[in-house]
């Protein structure tokens, strides 16, 4: 691991007064929880490929809650890494830090990360398609791990509430994040490939001036503009910067 992008990264951070970490995939898997499109990632699997297709659910949610009785189980038990630890500590000792993720799990939350902004939705509710009540997707787990369609009370099928391929971003998470982002002084691109837009374009809204760092596994398109790039263990660099940032 490179100790002058350690220590240049955690100077970063102890001198902004205003973070906002756009977070991907790569925080979650290390956590254990698969990603989407890597050559092990859920859409590997070819009868995943639809899953998260919004008129396939309406057609047969059965498809999508055959695979939910595996991914709900692994979200659920997945526990927070020292790359979430990191942001909910730095905002503790008393940093403004936003997080903007792409993944629908709860790890930034359960870290005690507020505000986290949701891009493509979570799965920490659910919604009936047909009444609009909404639940705490724990409530369905008992029928979900047995392979069963929730039902709503009133006939209607609970859909978590992610983003589904169909379905516009959520428009509060989306306003939110963007305005945070336009009041960032220091941007931190973390775990992401920036592949999947328009999520991709929220570093874009950053001021002039705002230092931006890249950490990812592989390089982005962002890796040109940014002040900072570090292609490396995400886990590993956070706790690292953690320790001697203030």
């Amino acid at each position: 691991m490179n100790t002058q992008a350690i220590e240049s990264l955690a100077e970063m951070i102890s001198a902004a007064q205003s973070i906002v970490a756009l977070t991907g995939a790569g925080m979650s898997t290390a956590s254990g929880i698969p990603d989407f499109r890597s050559a092990s990632g859920i859409y590997a699997d070819e009868s995943n490929v639809n899953v998260f297709d919004l008129d396939a659910f309406r057609r047969d949610p059965s498809i999508y809650y055959r695979f939910a009785s595996w991914f709900y189980p692994i979200v659920r038990d997945a526990q927070p890494n020292a790359a979430h630890r990191a942001l909910a500590e730095w905002q503790q000792r008393g940093k403004e830090v936003t997080v903007v993720t792409q993944n629908v799990d709860d790890c930034h939350q359960r870290a005690g990360s507020s505000p986290v902004y949701t891009l493509h939705g979570s799965l920490i509710q659910s919604t009936c398609l047909l009444c609009g009540r909404t639940v705490e997707t724990e409530s369905l787990f008992p029928a979900i791990e047995k392979k069963d369609v929730p039902y709503c009370s009133c006939g209607g099928v609970f859909k978590p509430n992610i983003t589904f391929f169909g379905e516009m971003l959520p428009e509060d998470d989306w306003n939110a994040s963007i305005q945070a982002m336009s009041r960032a002084d220091l941007v931190l691109v973390l775990g992401t490939s920036l592949a999947v837009y328009p999520a991709a374009a929220v570093p874009n809204y950053r001021p002039p001036g705002a230092r931006l760092a890249v950490l990812n596994h592989d390089p982005t398109f962002l890796d040109a503009e940014a002040d900072l790039v570090i292609h490396a263990d995400l886990c590993a660099v956070m706790e690292a910067v953690c320790e001697i940032s203030d």
